[in-house]
């Protein structure tokens, strides 16, 4: 009965749809490896590369369709779409997804069926956790390492990133199901990992440089007016006023587009608020759009950006656009025909892969004693491992804004700060963190959170972070001694299939 036709979709669908829960903010991390467990049981039900392809397709439909469900309020609530037609976007936006981890999985049936079952189980998971982050621009979202922040899997965070704790967790619930069938002792060689991690928590694999002084704004500007034109020059004296007490303050960060006019038009009164800044010895940080001029290369093209002023300096454009976010792919057949593609925020372009750290200089009675270096990230390109691994390298502390507005009060918000949590501990660095509505915090490097602002407030705080220095292994090897083992795996997996070839 357990393997009848029906059964075997609702399992996968309940199994799926558990592991959101062991993610941000929910953290019952316990039942991320029931998902996984039950995940790999079904596979070992499916007859064929089809049965494979749709078992895993329900899982992941239901882990993206509870996961990210919260896309729903940015289309329903902030694009004007009736319901009928935002809920099956969402859906739609999960099914694709899901399409992904579906082809990995069907995959390995066609390849490799059962050999070596568990530990092909875990490389072709960290395969589709490691596609969707880079194909069609990547969604690195959802991942199964993130939701162990807090356990003892995060010593090895600095070693082989969140995709490695991933690694660990798909090879111990494979494990486990194969126990529970035949108890055989080699089973239990992930679980052996999990201590190993709780002592890698005790080491400190970058050092501190000295501290500087930092601080976050959050303006709580009500994204149904932010775009508004009346709405520019007040969200501007908004930001002014609430940082005018904090001056003095080595870093100032306000969040994604706090500036809803053009780097251009926003020149002068940046430098008259610049000025003050300056002589104070503060460096304003702010997301803001950058319009090509009539001219350059690249006349009329967008950007969505971060500028620093005041004592330091520095403009960073956003590499990693959402897509139907920031830019919308066949727009041209798509607007006019859904409000929700026709938002002002559409239309950004790329930023290039070399871009330097911003400059915030930290002086100290009158003296200049250190040249901070700052690497800016956007919105979700904190989910980023890759990209954020190479700011780190040539940086003292992180920096992410984003505007969560787009999502209320939903989970979204919460798994956004929790991905920034794990990025400090992969990359041994701060982070500080500013939002238009709320997560704002500080996280130091090893994930914890020094202080934030309660969600839904205009207010801000202010605090001391550390600079850092060093690279964690993590940083220097990235993903590949990963996705080497992965192809060990596949290699013994293959010889295995052969050989029971030959036999049979």
């Amino acid at each position: 009965m357990l393997t009848s036709s029906p059964f075997l979709p609702l399992a996968a669908l309940i199994s799926g749809g558990l592991f959101t829960f062991a993610l941000g903010p929910f953290f019952w991390w316990p039942l991320g490896l029931v998902s996984l467990a039950g995940l790999f049981w079904i596979l070992t039900q499916a007859r064929s590369t089809w049965h494979a392809f749709r078992l895993s397709w329900y899982f992941s439909f239901a882990q993206f369709g509870t996961g990210v469900s919260w896309v729903y309020v940015s289309i329903h609530d902030h694009g004007n779409t009736p319901a009928w037609l935002a809920v099956p976007m969402v859906a739609i936006f999960a099914g694709f997804l899901a399409l992904i981890p579906a082809f990995w999985f069907a995959l390995r049936q066609l390849l490799l069926q059962q050999s070596l079952g568990w530990l092909t189980f875990a490389a072709f998971w960290l395969l589709q956790e490691w596609s969707r982050s880079w194909f069609l621009t990547g969604f690195p979202w959802l991942f199964a390492g993130d939701a162990h922040l807090f356990t003892w899997l995060s010593g090895w965070a600095p070693v082989i990133g969140s995709y490695g704790i991933s690694v660990i967790l798909s090879l111990s619930a494979a494990a486990f199901v194969c126990m529970v069938r035949k108890p055989a002792p080699v089973y239990m060689l992930p679980f052996l990992l999990w201590p190993v991690g709780f002592g890698l928590k005790h080491i400190e694999w970058t050092e501190s440089t000295g501290t500087l002084t930092v601080a976050a704004i959050q303006g709580n500007v009500e994204q149904d007016t932010k775009w508004l034109p009346e709405e520019i020059f007040p969200t501007i004296n908004r930001y002014e006023e609430d940082t005018v007490p904090l001056l003095g303050t080595d870093l100032i960060l306000w969040p994604e587009t706090a500036i809803t006019m053009t780097l251009q038009r926003y020149q002068p009164y940046m430098e008259v608020f610049g000025d003050q800044a300056r002589q104070a010895d503060s460096t304003v940080i702010s997301g803001i759009p950058f319009r090509w001029q009539p001219g350059t290369e690249k006349a009329g093209r967008y950007h969505n950006s971060i500028v620093a002023f005041g004592a330091g300096e520095g403009l960073y454009h956003k590499q990693r656009l959402v897509p139907f976010g920031e830019y919308v792919p066949l727009a041209e057949l798509i607007q006019g025909w859904i409000p929700f593609f026709d938002l002002p925020v559409y239309g950004f372009s790329k930023g290039p892969s070399d871009q330097a750290p911003l400059k915030v200089p930290v002086l100290r009675d009158g003296e200049e004693t250190a040249l901070v270096l700052a690497a800016p990230f956007i919105c979700y390109e904190i989910a980023y491992p890759d990209l954020v691994l190479h700011g780190a390298k040539q940086a003292d502390i992180l920096l992410t804004i984003s505007n969560d507005a787009w999502f209320g009060n939903s989970i979204g918000p919460k798994q956004h700060m929790a991905l920034a949590q794990m990025r400090a501990i992969e990359t041994g660095r701060w982070v500080l963190r500013s939002t238009n509505t709320g997560i704002s915090a500080l996280v130091n490097h090893r994930g914890e959170i020094v202080d934030r602002i309660p969600v839904r407030q205009r207010t801000s705080f202010a605090a001391k972070a550390e600079r850092r220095s060093g690279d964690t292994p993590y940083m220097i090897a990235g993903i590949r001694p990963l996705l080497l083992l992965v192809l060990i795996i596949l290699m013994a997996a293959a010889w295995v299939r052969i050989g029971d070839k030959v036999r049979g």
